[in-house]
């Protein structure tokens, strides 16, 4: 079984960690020893013999899972077979100056991680392509890349959760604003995200759109009124405002 060393103990790496125990030896590490002895407690997970934050590497695989700040607090020694980081706006060449490895893996997940659903964006050294997917979709599906895109693939993968979950409450308000209860309009938002989800696997949304949206009717008067109010624009916006500090 391939060794792994985990650097860090938060949600992701919670999330990354549930995804691949059963696959390879992991191995954590970070900067509180209590809160390492805790998180290997509850996963049984082995933590990695470090002496402040000292992390030695021998031929091995990082997965750094830590806020990006926060690396700063290490000194690496030896010599890593690949580093895989989900450090946001923490670019390969950042990483090389920080780390000595073969190979470099930049990763986007989600907060979706949390139940296998995650879609991360990957790039790096191609020749550690394969195995990356193999790590990452342990949480999820998972997409290459190329380098310069990842702010983009950031915003659009990482953040836009944040936006539909503003349109689930937003729909969930209307619901209750127009007679329905808060459990009925919550059952039908979470039916709704459930189904379009699914159909979104298939069918292109401008079809899905257009399936339910009858000349003249309900739909289109709706549909109308978001246009009317710049949706799109603000989608647009979001993204581009998220990407910049990606």
């Amino acid at each position: 079984m391939k060794s792994l060393i985990l650097l860090g103990y938060g949600k992701m790496a919670r999330a990354l960690a549930l995804g691949l125990k059963d696959k390879v030896h992991l191995q954590v590490a970070g900067r509180n020893p209590q809160k390492i002895r805790e998180f290997c407690n509850d996963l049984q997970l082995t933590p990695l013999l470090q002496k402040d934050n000292l992390i030695e590497v021998q031929d091995q695989e990082i997965l750094l899972c830590v806020k990006p700040y926060a690396l700063q607090s290490f000194q690496f020694v030896g010599k890593a077979k690949c580093v895989y980081s989900i450090l946001n706006a923490t670019t390969l060449e950042i990483l090389r100056s920080k780390i000595q490895s073969e190979g470099f893996i930049r990763a986007m997940p989600n907060v979706a991680a949390s139940v296998g659903k995650s879609i991360t964006s990957l790039c790096g050294d191609e020749a550690y392509k394969q195995r990356a997917f193999e790590i990452f979709n342990a949480i999820g599906k998972s997409v290459w890349i190329e380098e310069k895109t990842m702010a983009v693939a950031a915003a659009l993968g990482g953040c836009a959760p944040a936006f539909l979950a503003i349109v689930a409450e937003s729909l969930m308000d209307a619901g209750v604003t127009n007679g329905l209860t808060r459990n009925e309009s919550k059952e039908i938002v979470e039916g709704l995200f459930e189904g379009f989800g699914a159909l979104l696997q298939t069918t292109h949304p401008t079809l899905l759109k257009e399936s339910v949206m009858s000349p003249g009717g309900s739909t289109a008067q709706g549909v109308a009124s978001l246009e009317k109010n710049a949706l799109r624009n603000a989608f647009f916006e979001a993204v581009m405002a998220s990407k910049n500090f990606a």
